[in-house]
């Protein structure tokens, strides 16, 4: 696995940040509180979790309530694509994680602990993590064999988890049980089951006369058994007595009412008598009833006599009169209506007219829009004239004030101006100057040049004169010993000419002169300049600015320049004003012509001329439309007329004076009138009919009343009503007997009096049932006494057993020696557990030893020899110790060698480690400045390594320190908030 980028939501101190990891090898570079540890438990937490409150890990939760989490990309090497694992803050401690396959698909939680392999946090810290601390626990004042193991578990286990259940096994042991111990738990109660088998010994002597008491304690104690037997017996006796005693009165009155029930009962209608006085008042009633609607069925017939029922064609004719009246009277308002608008819109004739000057009526005058569109042409182009003529007329006044500013700044230049050829020859000494101060600067650099040259010149002849001259002499001086000493001429001579010849040598080099003619002609070329820049200053008055004289000349051109150019404008613009006017007065004329033709006064404004043409077109549209309207008014009037001829004649026969605007008020009312007597005619009809029916009704029912009241009678034999009473009363007296006795029946079964047991109680007295109460009550008592005689006895002979028992020792010591027993045993079980699972993690270390360590060792020393740089060349293992061996031939011991070299196969053997669990964990490494005590030699070649090992492994190394070896394009820097701002 290869992490690829994190994207920090808020994980401590670090906020809404992403970093991206495209390297195997990367540096994470950051001083002191810029965030390295919180990025390294970031990439703890979204593998592994969030910290829980429990474990003594902060949480590193954001402060100011930003999201709490993020998210790694990751990847796999089995999987096709990047994976994204993001946790963040939910209902688990642990936090809610989700994981995001490069295909969209979603995984879960175990599914990365499947890919994890199921190694937890501590594990991978344990293995994969590299930090200060673990180097330092090497360096405490560890024994030999404490140095031993500790290498042997970095190298084989990675972790002490399982020394650490080792220890606490060990630990739990030692508390259970030792061999020789005094103390431990198991020991401790093997002692105390000893004391207690030796007492129980001494008193097992008094064991007979003890069991004998105690079988006559269990006698006793059966026999209060069965008396108290006896007695709950009797007293249930005594209750269910007691309970007879309570209900035998009702058990008499249940047998009475058996034996008054148990006739043939009488016959009797169901509610006969309330059906007999139901019938009796009905009938009375139905009577009365029947009186009063034969008076008010009288009543009626007498008020029907006084109404007097209207024609049915008087009615029709009325109505359909009365269904005219809005037709009437809407002809009449539509007429009303159209008489105002005729004359509304007369007014608006006259105003229109007066608006236009008009004094009648031209009806035949051309209001097309031809002649309209004309005008608005017309106007259209005088409007556009009259514009473009006002634009000319300002520019030309602009132009002109624009001339004759032109002159006055003109004339202002003249008193000012400076001749071309002042200027020209300002602009001549200007160039000399500034050649003159190029000459001048590059005459004191050859000068310069030319004294050091000088001075270096000087030292060198110096220096080489001394040397020629020393070997001149010595030449000489062997050419001389050659010819007076070993007389050899010709080799002595060669030595004396050739030291002759080197003094001739540095004789020709100091009579050569350096050639300086160089800086002989800068000073005759700087002194012809200054002399060319003085001619021209006296020749000229040059006391003026060159810029600001040029600038003035180039102001004075650029005025005579505008002012050609205006007056060329002026003149064009005063051509065309000239043609506009005279097409102006030709679209005045135009325009008088149509006002002639509308017939309006000529001193109507153009501008209102399409107005005018709209006004009499509405003119026009008016008179049509009163002429529309004066035919409508016809129309109406003519059809009001033939309606009051035709009605007139009619309503006279009804007694009404016709006149158009009360007619239809007379004939409503007349027709409201009629209408009312019909209904009241037809309302004193129908009440009679109701009443005759009413009363036909209540004689049907007196007579059915009458038929069923006889049916009563004749049903239990009776000739009178008294008769049929007592008959009644009778029947309800059989009715409540029956109903007290079913009631009794019921109540008596609830309480489990059976038929048999009522019967026989029925037959006693109470003073019987009270004797035998008592006679109860005295056996119950009986009982008692013997109880308490028999229990005093008990009293006495637990007593006595408890004298044997001396104060109960025997039995608390045998029940506290199975107590023993059983913790012994448990305690055993226990201590057995405890042996087996620690056999079980031996043998599992061992076999990991054995099978693991041989191969970490070997992978080791290539390691050790490589870091070191091969200054031990060896690392071996045999019998659970390691050495190490010097390049020199000597083997170490780890506690021999010095610290930083310890520390160096500590790596090594965790590194082996790492490469040797790569099929089971490939997870990125994380050093966490682990090597600030090594130089910056060592630590480089570890570095190195770790590179060249990054391609099966990703390497994160956090420092303070930045490593300048390692690629700007292989760090990330982080920079603390406070710093940044």
């Amino acid at each position: 696995m290869k992490i690829k980028g994190l994207d920090i939501y808020g994980y401590g101190k670090i906020i809404d940040k992403s970093f991206k990891i495209e390297h195997d090898f990367v540096q994470v570079f950051g001083e002191n509180e810029a965030g390295k540890s919180t990025m390294m438990s970031f990439i703890h937490s979204i593998l592994f979790g969030f910290p829980r409150r429990n474990e003594g890990e902060p949480r590193r939760e954001p402060r100011l309530g930003n999201a709490y989490g993020g998210r790694l990309i990751v990847q796999f090497v089995d999987e096709v694509g990047p994976v994204t694992i993001e946790r963040i803050k939910g209902n688990k401690s642990a936090g809610d994680v989700r994981i995001t396959m490069a295909d969209g698909t979603e995984r879960s939680e175990n599914w990365l602990k499947r890919k994890l392999n199921y190694i937890d946090k501590e594990m991978y810290r344990s293995i994969f993590s590299f930090d200060v601390l673990g180097l330092q626990d090497i360096n405490k004042n560890l024994t030999e064999k404490d140095l031993q193991d500790y290498l042997l578990r970095a190298g084989a286990l990675g972790s002490n988890k399982y020394e650490d259940m080792l220890n606490a096994i060990n630990t739990k042991l030692d508390e259970l049980y030792k061999r020789n111990g005094t103390k431990p738990d198991i020991n401790v109660k093997i002692d105390s089951i000893s004391n207690m088998t030796e007492k129980i010994a001494e008193l097992e002597s008094y064991e007979e006369t003890y069991e004998s008491l105690v079988s006559e304690k269990h006698k006793i104690i059966e026999s209060i058994e069965r008396k108290r037997h006896s007695v709950n017996s009797t007293k249930q006796q005594l209750k269910n007595k007691m309970k007879e005693i309570m209900y035998h009165p009702e058990i008499k009155e249940w047998q009475s009412l058996a034996n008054k029930i148990d006739v043939e009962p009488a016959l009797f209608p169901e509610k006969g008598i309330e059906r007999y006085e139901a019938l009796k008042n009905h009938l009375t009633t139905g009577q009365k009833d029947k009186l009063l609607r034969q008076e008010k069925l009288e009543a009626l017939i007498r008020e029907e006599n006084r109404v007097v029922l209207p024609e049915e064609d008087t009615l029709n004719y009325l109505e359909r009169l009365s269904k005219e009246e809005p037709n009437i009277k809407h002809e009449l308002l539509e007429l009303e209506r159209l008489q105002s608008e005729v004359a509304t819109i007369e007014e608006k004739i006259h105003r229109s007219m007066n608006d236009i000057g008009w004094q009648e009526e031209h009806l035949d005058v051309d209001d097309s829009n031809i002649v309209r569109e004309n005008v608005q042409s017309l106007l259209s182009r005088h409007d556009e004239i009259e514009m473009e003529s006002e634009f000319y007329n300002n520019s030309i006044a602009q132009l002109k004030d624009e001339i004759k500013e032109t002159d006055k700044k003109l004339e202002s230049f003249s008193d000012t101006q400076i001749s071309n050829q002042r200027i020209r020859a300002k602009l001549e000494v200007q160039d000399l100057e500034h050649e003159l101060k190029e000459k001048e600067r590059v005459y004191h650099l050859i000068e310069d040049k030319y004294f050091e040259e000088e001075k270096k010149r000087e030292a060198r002849n110096k220096t080489q004169g001394t040397v020629i001259i020393s070997m001149s002499v010595i030449l000489m001086l062997i050419g001389l010993s050659f010819i007076f000493i070993s007389n050899q001429n010709i080799y002595g001579i060669i030595f004396i000419v050739v030291g002759l010849l080197s003094l001739l040598l540095l004789k020709l080099n100091k009579t050569e002169e350096e050639d300086d003619h160089l800086k002989d002609e800068y000073e005759q070329d700087l002194e012809k300049l200054k002399q060319q820049i003085k001619e021209k200053k006296e020749a000229h008055d040059l006391n003026f600015d060159y810029y600001d004289a040029r600038e003035m000349m180039n102001e004075v051109d650029r005025h005579m320049n505008k002012k050609l150019s205006d007056e060329i404008k002026l003149e064009s613009l005063e051509e065309k004003r000239s043609i506009l006017d005279s097409t102006n007065d030709q679209l005045k004329r135009d325009l008088a012509r149509v006002k002639e033709k509308l017939y309006v006064s000529d001193e109507l404004e153009n501008a209102q001329i399409v107005d005018t043409i709209y006004t009499i077109r509405n003119i026009k549209q008016m008179r049509r439309n009163i002429d529309e309207l004066n035919t409508r008014i016809e129309a109406i009037d003519s059809n009001i007329t033939q309606f009051s001829n035709s009605v007139r004649e009619e309503v006279s026969k009804y007694g009404i004076d016709f006149h158009i605007n009360s007619i239809f008020f007379e004939t409503n009312k007349l027709l409201e009138k009629l209408l009312k007597d019909k209904s009241t005619y037809h309302n004193l009809r129908e009440q009679i009919n109701l009443f005759e029916n009413e009363i036909d009704v209540i004689d049907n029912r007196n007579y059915v009343a009458e038929k069923e009241m006889k049916e009563l009678f004749n049903y239990v034999g009776a000739d009178d009503e008294d008769e049929y009473y007592y008959y009644g009363r009778m029947f309800t007296e059989f009715k409540e007997n029956e109903a007290r006795f079913k009631e009794l029946n019921n109540k008596l079964t609830e309480e489990n009096f059976d038929l048999e047991r009522r019967q026989q109680l029925s037959e006693f007295n109470t003073a019987d049932l009270r004797d035998e109460e008592t006679a109860l009550n005295t056996m119950i008592e009986n009982y008692e006494n013997d109880i308490d005689e028999e229990t005093t006895m008990l009293a006495k002979i637990e007593q006595d057993i408890k004298h044997l028992e001396k104060n109960g020792q025997l039995s608390v010591l045998r029940h506290q020696y199975e107590l023993e027993k059983n913790s012994i045993e448990t305690s055993a079980v226990d201590y057995m557990s405890l042996m087996y699972i620690k056999t079980l993690i031996e043998a599992h270390i061992k076999a990991i030893k054995d099978k693991r360590l041989p191969i970490v060792v070997e992978e080791a020393r290539k390691i050790f020899e490589y870091i070191t740089k091969e200054r031990y060349i060896d690392v071996m293992y045999e019998d659970n110790i390691i050495k190490v061996k010097h390049s020199n031939g000597q083997i170490f011991d780890p506690s021999e060698i010095s610290q930083s070299t310890k520390e160096l196969l500590y790596i090594a053997l965790r590194i082996s480690l790492i490469k040797a669990l790569k099929n089971y964990y490939n997870l990125p490494i994380i050093i966490d400045d682990a090597f600030v005590h090594f130089d910056q030699t060592r630590t480089r070649t570890i570095l190195d390594y770790f590179k060249k090992q990054s391609e099966e492994h990703q390497v994160l190394f956090f420092t303070c320190n930045l490593e300048k070896s390692i690629p700007s394009t292989n760090t990330i820097v982080l920079q603390d908030s406070k710093n940044r701002r």
